[in-house]
């Protein structure tokens, strides 16, 4: 079921508990609903062209958890109550939070040309929030989906459904942000993401993860100009720099957000952050 619901996305994490999942086709669109434990996976726009999807687009509509959406160009976080509109062909990673729940639209522009110019500038974040067209939107995709026969009724409601919740969102457009990784090690960063509280995760362990030889794994990194050590490295920094920014007051103990990011105790860090940004985490609190 998981595999025909989302022909498109390779599991690198299946949900680890699939509590339930429903998907319909009416007509050119697609209505999936799936409510499970956390998971990751990644998409490619080969392979959602091959599968006819290529001028899609995709409502991700988050009912309870969040979910984080990743390519060359954005990481975006969508939380409860959230949605992104974009381009259904994309090469991004994705994960799913452990109370994952959400609502999933792949429509087709041919119903409304009108559509494709709503993720013409890159894609759209949409807070939908609480109010009574959300709600009627909700039922209204719930009751498709338990439907078992469909005629030609059911793609207008499907239409006037994605309507409802475009035109009542508050609508933000999703902006590009620079990153300094290349696309090339996105997957590679995600799984050191994973696994960034075992400082035992070695490029041997990373390379495992990927499917790659020691070699190999050494020439994809040569080619961005930077080693695999080096890279578990800087991702663990930037994730413990991100924390302690994030807690101006110190109510996280130092030796805390070194042992969660792979470093053996807060002296470790404070020499590593020091060495990299030039100052030292009690002066990157203090910016904040």
């Amino acid at each position: 079921m998981l595999a025909e619901a989302f022909p498109n996305i390779l599991f690198d994490a299946p949900p680890r508990s699939i509590v339930e999942i429903a998907y319909s086709r009416i007509g050119a669109h697609q209505i999936t609903y799936i409510r499970s434990g956390k998971w990751t996976g990644e998409t490619s726009a080969a392979q959602s062209d091959a599968l006819g999807f290529g001028e899609s687009i995709k409502l991700v509509w988050l009912l309870s958890g969040c979910m984080a959406i990743e390519d060359r160009d954005r990481r975006v976080a969508i939380k409860a109550g959230e949605a992104l509109l974009a381009r259904h062909s994309s090469d991004c990673l994705l994960a799913g939070s452990d109370d994952y729940e959400s609502l999933v639209l792949r429509l087709h522009p041919s119903a409304d040309p009108a559509w494709r110019d709503l993720v013409e500038a890159g894609g759209q974040e949409l807070r939908i929030g609480c109010s009574s067209a959300a709600a009627a939107a909700h039922a209204g995709f719930m009751a498709l989906l338990r439907q078992t026969n469909h005629d030609s009724t059911s793609e207008l409601a499907v239409q006037s459904l994605f309507e409802l919740v475009t035109r009542s969102a508050n609508r933000g457009i999703v902006k590009p942000v620079s990153d300094p990784v290349a696309p090339s090690l996105y997957r590679a960063r995600e799984l050191i993401r994973q696994n960034i509280a075992d400082p035992r995760y070695t490029p041997e362990r990373l390379a495992h993860d990927l499917g790659l030889s020691r070699r190999s794994l050494y020439n994809r990194f040569a080619d961005n100009g930077v080693t695999p050590a080096a890279f578990i490295r800087m991702v663990r920094l930037a994730q413990a720099r991100q924390e302690i920014e994030n807690d101006p007051s110190g109510a996280t103990p130092l030796t805390t957000i070194a042992l969660r990011n792979g470093f053996p105790d807060s002296s470790s860090l404070s020499h590593a952050i020091k060495s990299a940004y030039g100052v030292s985490p009690r002066a990157l609190r203090g910016r904040r």
